[in-house]
């Protein structure tokens, strides 16, 4: 089925506009049996959780049907009355932060306009208090028609993701869910109406930049399971014609995290690898401040014998933290790091400050960076003996 997917996805927009963390509902307009597919594959991988269905009760009647449906993440519903069951499973599926999917047509459309939206997708965000991601699906029909169940070739599909919708409970919950129904349907008219653009802008790299950014654990390894989903997000957006050396740094990100998992006698000739990719980035690409980043952090953990360089890394961590995106302190950490271990406390204390001085997201990487470099700045406060602060690094 990832096949499929990468053979005829055309298009993705929006893909910053997912949440990397917590639950959120899904709401596409629907029509294809496709369209499932297309929202378990990618958003799945783009955020390393299930996407979860609400699908009729008569799929689960027959054998193969009931295998089948749930092993696609289906959640059987009556669709003119919720059972106790069905509350319980959606309830689970926000308890364990995972995601939702409500086609709130009820039922495949192929017309034009879309049919009138029932109200369950919006209940069920209010009761949790998660957001509403308003999904544009075109194309879908071409690949897999109504009543078909062949795929077909040369159908083109495009996706594109509208920004979170959060209810507003300040007038009561049947106007929330009435005033939650009506914007996300004016946001999928409009996602439809303007369609799928290239997806090649600083939004979308940015966006991969994060997803990969949130999977990694505190010590800063990426598991297995998550390097593979990743991957298959980089090549689906490849495949719908993204063109971009940000890809091609975040390509090289990743193979440099799976090289960090081996033994270190393990890790020094493939690394080397991953210092050509960066250049040859860079030669494309000088102020790009990802790559000069992680070539920085190649030449600060490789040897001088196989190229390492911490003067060198010193300069790059430099001009990234120049060309970095408000907000983004990696490099100011490294930079940190190097003046620390070549015992230059004051510059160090200095560049430490910037980092604690930047506003960051409650819960992101930045804070944490922040609150650790607070912690050394008071540590470095009671240093008598600068020769000693390489002992912080």
């Amino acid at each position: 089925m990832r096949r499929q997917l990468r053979t005829h996805l055309a298009g993705i927009d929006g893909l910053h506009h997912l949440p990397a963390t917590g639950s959120f509902v899904l709401v596409p307009n629907h029509r294809s049996y496709f369209d499932h597919f297309v929202m378990e594959l990618l958003v799945g991988a783009a955020v390393g959780r299930p996407v979860w269905f609400l699908t009729k009760q008569e799929s689960f009647e027959g054998a193969l049907s009931r295998v089948w449906t749930k092993a696609w993440y289906g959640i059987p519903v009556d669709r003119h009355r919720p059972s106790p069951a069905t509350l319980r499973a959606i309830q689970t599926v926000f308890a364990a932060d995972e995601v939702l999917c409500v086609y709130p047509e009820g039922t495949r459309n192929v017309a034009d306009e879309m049919l009138p939206f029932q109200a369950g997708a919006f209940r069920f965000a209010l009761t949790a208090g998660v957001p509403v991601i308003p999904v544009a699906l075109t194309g879908t029909e071409s690949v897999l028609p109504k009543g078909s169940r062949r795929f077909r070739r040369g159908g083109r599909v495009r996706v594109s993701f509208g920004e979170p919708i959060l209810p507003d409970m300040s007038k009561g919950k049947q106007h929330a869910a009435q005033q939650l129904s009506a914007d996300t349907r004016a946001a999928i008219i409009g996602l439809l109406s303007t369609g799928c653009r290239a997806a090649d802008g600083p939004a979308t790299t940015g966006a991969v930049d994060d997803l990969v950014t949130a999977a990694l654990d505190p010590e800063g390894r990426l598991a297995v399971a998550d390097e593979r989903r990743l991957r298959f997000v980089l090549r689906l957006l490849s495949s719908s014609g993204v063109r971009s050396v940000d890809l091609e740094v975040q390509r090289a990100r990743l193979r440099g995290l799976a090289i960090l998992r081996r033994p270190a006698p393990l890790r020094a000739l493939p690394a080397l690898s991953v210092r050509r990719r960066l250049e040859r980035v860079l030669r494309a690409d000088p102020a790009n401040s990802l790559a000069n980043y992680l070539l920085a952090r190649w030449h600060l953990a490789m040897p001088a014998v196989l190229g390492g360089d911490p003067a060198l890394a010193e300069r790059l961590f430099a001009l990234s933290a120049r060309t970095a995106p408000g907000g983004d302190t990696r490099a100011l950490a490294g930079l940190a790091e190097v003046q620390l271990a070549d015992g230059r406390v004051e510059a160090a204390q200095a560049t430490l400050q910037r980092i604690a001085d930047t506003p960051a997201v409650a819960g992101s990487r930045a804070e944490a960076r922040a609150a650790r470099a607070r912690l050394q700045l008071v540590t470095l406060a009671d240093v008598v003996d600068p020769s000693q602060a390489g002992v912080l690094a």
